[in-house]
Order: structure tokens, then C-alpha cells, then sequence
């Protein structure tokens, strides 16, 4: 298509690729993320790796998330010494 001298490629139906792409993408960071925490076949929580700290919820029965604690305004945990 030619609009004011220029030619403009694009797929006609953009919004049809788009749920495919998506899918797949949110698949591959998952699994990748999987990968990540598990090793040998086991769960591996380091809560000192910021992304397992950042993207756990829960802990023991506990939420450990500052950012959902906020939601549910719950105090701050105290961090454990040691």
C-alpha cells in the first residue's frame, strides 16, 4: 500500500498474531523461570537471590511479599538475624 509516496508493509490482521506470540512468550518465561528454581529435580528457594525473594508470595505459611504485606496492610516481617 502507498500512502503520500511511501509504502507501507504490515500485516493486514496484526491483532490475530498477537495472542499466539503472547502465549508463547509467557511459556518460555515460565519455564525458564522454572528452570531457574529448580535444580536436580528440587525446589531451590534462596531468599537471598533477588528473584526468588522478589516473586515469592508465601513462605511457610506466611506472606513474605512486602508488596502484597502492603496490600493486605500487614506489618513489615522483621528480618531474621543470622
Amino acid at each position: 500500500m502507498k500512502a503520500f509516496g511511501v509504502t507501507i508493509i504490515g500485516a493486514i490482521n496484526l491483532a490475530s498474531s498477537v495472542p499466539y506470540n503472547a502465549s508463547q512468550m509467557y511459556a518460555r518465561n515460565l519455564a525458564t523461570f522454572l528452570a531457574y528454581i529448580v535444580k536436580e529435580g528440587k525446589l531451590q528457594l534462596n531468599e537471598k537471590d533477588e528473584i526468588i525473594r522478589e516473586t515469592m508470595v508465601t513462605h511457610a505459611g506466611e506472606i513474605v511479599n512486602a508488596r502484597v504485606r502492603d496490600f493486605f496492610k500487614l506489618p513489615a516481617l522483621t528480618p531474621v538475624a543470622g
